[in-house]
């Protein structure tokens, strides 16, 4: 009889999706970028030639503020 491995089948693909849902939940989202400023712009035109035709142009602007890491000891 052929010997079966954990983590085959439903069962496996269920147990890791619990982990991954553990894995999320224990992550720490302090150090996580600070968006301060976000500027989005759409330009829409149409062309002369033909009118079915609509050209879009999307810019954002964004200032992500990284934060820093503590080391746990003071600076002397």
């Amino acid at each position: 009889m052929a010997q079966r491995f954990p983590g085959k089948g439903l069962s496996g693909w269920l147990g890791r999706q619990f982990g991954y849902i553990k894995k999320a939940v224990k992550t720490d989202v302090t150090n996580a970028p600070q968006v301060v400023f976000r500027n989005r712009q759409v330009h829409e035109a149409v062309p002369a030639d033909d009118p079915n035709v609509k050209l879009r142009r999307t810019v954002i602007d964004e200032v992500i503020v990284q934060k820093q890491k503590s080391s746990g000891q003071g600076k002397q």
